[in-house]
């Protein structure tokens, strides 16, 4: 009998267990901030919805960013449209020529919403 990888292993793990408890580590960041959970489940259905004005910016620093990934780690203040406090935190963009004007160090103005896959820029500027 041939032995199981780990990652067969892990699989097969994963795959015993609750769809509620499976679930529960992409929802652990909202416990924190519950009031982003519910703006999520409003903006769940359609990805590309808003829960507020998209001329209201939040501030931060880049910390990171990786265009091969689409990630960005941002160092950033209150997220008012989310209901986050300030925090760091890594974030996606759909498309690394957002990234490309940016290095870490950079501060910035960005808009932010919460998609079924994750949270991800939708605008972002240099700060003034």
């Amino acid at each position: 009998m041939k032995p199981l990888a780990y990652g067969t292993v892990a699989l097969l793990l994963a795959g015993a267990l609750s769809p509620a408890w499976a679930q529960a580590p992409a929802d652990a960041h909202d416990s924190h901030h519950p009031s982003a959970a519910s703006a999520a489940q409003g903006a769940q259905g359609n990805p590309g919805s808003t829960s507020a004005d998209q001329s209201e910016l939040s501030e931060g620093e880049i910390t990171r960013w990786d265009p091969r990934t689409l990630k960005v780690t941002l160092r950033h203040g209150e997220i008012k449209n989310l209901d986050m406090p300030p925090m760091t935190m890594v974030f996606r963009v759909n498309d690394a020529s957002m990234l490309a004007p940016f290095q870490p160090g950079d501060k910035v103005r960005f808009r932010v919403e919460r998609r079924t896959t994750g949270y991800f820029i939708t605008r972002l500027e240099a700060a003034r």
